[in-house]
């Protein structure tokens, strides 16, 4: 996951840009007056989120909707395909929202190439949160299809929040086992997460199938560096290539995060003495 602060854009921003060019006007005008509905739901959201108590919101809200639709609710989700992705001005929100991914890397599991955004809470069953931007992430098509439309069965079976959760705040907790090809990557609890963080951490890890896809990732990264660090080993032997890979994933830690795959790969190739003796004259 890369971790993000929460967008600026309100939902008033993308409910405003996402009915301008709506040739119903009645519908318009409609959906234009429940600005202050959409507006309130979206700081109970943030309340929620800031508080760790997103999966209480989702479970009360889909009561709610099952118990009394939204009047709206049809209508909002439409909102979302035709106006905020499919008409001019609400396009503009929508890449806005998509281009704040670093390196237009997915924020789900921090590789793939942004395809859309995915709902944190599905649309489906929360249509009020259809076009909340705090509730947009953007994401690769891979990551939105295995979500999928989940809530999670409880509190602990549901995945990270790019804008609000933190687990890697204080330390690494990904890490690379290089002991032969593929490399292995892992969870190491931060001694600070409590029981549910922990649980959830692994969830999201799982659900993605980020130790299959990051170990895919790596064959393209360590073949296209395995020619450099062949020649530091012969020139200036193994305690040189210890030196620059450390080097290496100190300086990908600054940029791409210190809990990125590709930080991960290169303190584990430090870390590696099958790597630094022979792995490095082998192909992955």
């Amino acid at each position: 996951m890369i971790p993000i602060d929460p967008p600026v854009m309100t939902v008033k921003d993308t409910l405003t840009a996402s009915c301008k060019r709506l040739r119903n006007s009645v519908l318009r005008i409609r959906l234009l007056a429940r600005e202050k509905d959409l507006s309130t739901a979206e700081q109970t959201y943030i309340d929620a989120a800031e508080h760790n108590d997103l999966y209480r919101l989702a479970i009360t809200s889909r009561e709610a909707e099952e118990l009394l639709p939204d009047r709206d609710g049809e209508h909002l989700k439409e909102l979302y395909n035709a106006g905020l992705v499919g008409r001019k001005d609400g396009r503009i929100k929508y890449d806005e929202l998509k281009a704040r991914a670093p390196y237009g890397r997915c924020l789900l599991c921090g590789n793939g190439e942004i395809g859309s955004l995915d709902h944190h809470l599905p649309k489906d069953m929360l249509p009020l949160y259809a076009i909340c931007p705090v509730n947009l992430v953007p994401a690769c098509s891979k990551c939105n299809q295995m979500k999928g439309d989940r809530i999670g069965a409880t509190a602990s079976q549901r995945t990270l929040h790019p804008y609000y959760d933190r687990p890697g705040q204080t330390g690494r907790y990904l890490f690379a086992d290089i002991t032969s090809w593929p490399v292995q990557f892992r969870i190491q609890a931060l001694p600070e997460w409590d029981a549910e963080l922990r649980a959830r951490v692994e969830y999201h890890f799982h659900t993605f199938k980020l130790a299959e896809r990051y170990a895919e990732f790596c064959i393209s990264e360590v073949t296209g560096n395995q020619w450099l660090h062949q020649k530091i080993r012969r020139e200036s032997g193994v305690p040189g290539l210890i030196a620059h890979l450390q080097e290496d994933a100190e300086q990908r830690a600054s940029t791409h995060g210190l809990n990125a795959w590709d930080t991960a790969l290169r303190y584990g190739l430090a870390d590696s003495a099958w790597y630094l003796h022979r792995g490095v004259l082998e192909s992955p």
